[in-house]
């Protein structure tokens, strides 16, 4: 008997050894320094879900009530400058950012092998998909006559609009972030069509979108898994993040 339970004591001691789970391939990936500073974004996205959802007991209930905050546009978040401030002076001097997203002209020399887990899959040639966008556009391409005024408040918002979005950094579609996911999430179907949107066509999904995906096809529990909660504290939280710090720099500039 001894014998025997010796056995599985040593089997299961070699478990981690043998057969890495899928966040250690990550963090490995990413490097300790680089690891650490997720870590500690993760923390970040956690402190923000206590600040804003003081009743809900779980973590689980609290993403819950982010994410139909997202779906119902009901942005009404409170930050914490201060924690805001560390997360994100973090993510620069580690080179997190950079491996994440690029600010306009800003360099990332470094490639890596997305093809070993991304498919390359071939652009839709379908005629009747561009006959539906050409009539799409026909739509829109009418634009009710406005007063020279309106046209003049028109033309400063957009101006606003353009100005932030210039300011605001790109998917980087070489990242090591995301090749670390693609390495460790290789038999995620979801996670990988994620990442084939970022890695080659630089499309990320939006946050209305994000939320009405996990509302529906996520039960609780799945919300707060490693992989499912990366993609809200990247595409949603982090950006909201970078957001807010960009409209405080206009407002002082």
């Amino acid at each position: 008997m001894k014998f025997y339970l010796a056995i599985l004591i040593l089997f299961f001691s070699q478990l981690p050894f043998g057969q890495k789970i899928d966040r250690e391939i990550f963090d490995e990936t990413l490097g300790s320094k680089k690891a650490q500073t997720y870590s500690m974004l993760e923390e970040s996205f956690e402190k923000f879900l206590n600040l804003n959802y003081p009743d809900e007991k779980s973590l689980s209930k609290k993403m819950k009530r982010y994410l139909l905050d997202i779906h119902d546009q009901n942005f009404n978040w409170i930050f914490d400058n201060n924690l805001s401030s560390i997360t994100l002076q973090q993510l620069e001097s580690s080179g997190l950012r950079k491996d994440i997203m690029l600010y306009k002209n800003e360099t990332y020399e470094e490639r890596f092998p997305f093809e070993d887990y991304i498919e390359e899959k071939k652009p839709s040639t379908d005629k009747s998909e561009e006959i539906e966008l050409n009539e799409y556009f026909e739509d829109i391409i009418e634009v009710p006559p406005t007063s020279r005024k309106e046209e003049r408040r028109l033309r400063k918002e957009e101006f606003k609009r353009q100005k932030i979005r210039d300011k605001f950094p790109q998917p980087n579609k070489h990242g090591l972030f995301y090749y670390a996911l693609a390495k460790s999430k290789k038999d995620n179907e979801d996670i990988l069509a994620y990442l084939a949107g970022i890695t080659k066509y630089g499309i990320r999904p939006s946050p209305s979108l994000i939320a009405y995906g996990f509302i529906e096809n996520l039960t609780e529990e799945e919300f707060i898994k490693w992989e499912n909660k990366l993609l809200v504290i990247v595409e949603v939280y982090l950006s909201s993040l970078i957001y807010n710090d960009i409209m405080k720099k206009i407002a002082c500039g």
